[in-house]
């Protein structure tokens, strides 16, 4: 017998209202002063931000693929920093600093890797361990 799972439209909605609270965590944490701790923890929500949003508009994406792919972008965002394109954008778009951030830190990398393992846990507690993983294709 097969494991029930949410329907897609349930793991949307899920998904969409745990990007929606990562969001406003995220940009709380913007309103405190800035220390390395504020800086990790914006880092990590930022990664469940987006593997949710990712899950919200993509569900048989999955949990686990989600997450990963969120990593991987802020990951490039991040080595990408180690170019001057992003202060390039920044100078010219000032609010783009909160998706391009300002200079490499390799404890990014870490607080990414963090926050896709929390990721990973709200999809699991929010959608349920049957869709940890992406779907089937006869799911799909």
């Amino acid at each position: 017998m097969a494991t029930p799972t949410a329907a897609p439209r349930g793991i949307r909605v899920r998904s969409m209202l745990a990007s929606a609270v990562a969001l406003a965590l995220g940009l709380g944490l913007q309103l405190l002063d800035r220390t390395p701790l504020i800086d990790v923890l914006g880092s990590v929500v930022y990664i469940v931000f987006v593997a949710c949003l990712l899950r919200a508009i993509w569900p048989p994406l999955g949990a686990v693929g989600s997450a990963a792919t969120a990593f991987g972008f802020a990951t490039a965002l991040e080595l990408l920093q180690l170019t001057a394109l992003p202060q390039l954008v920044v100078d010219a778009v000032p609010p783009s600093r909160l998706l391009l951030g300002s200079a490499f830190d390799l404890i990014d990398v870490f607080a990414y890797a963090g926050g896709a393992v929390l990721a990973i846990v709200v999809q699991v507690v929010l959608i349920g361990a049957a869709r940890v993983a992406a779907a089937p294709a006869a799911d799909r």
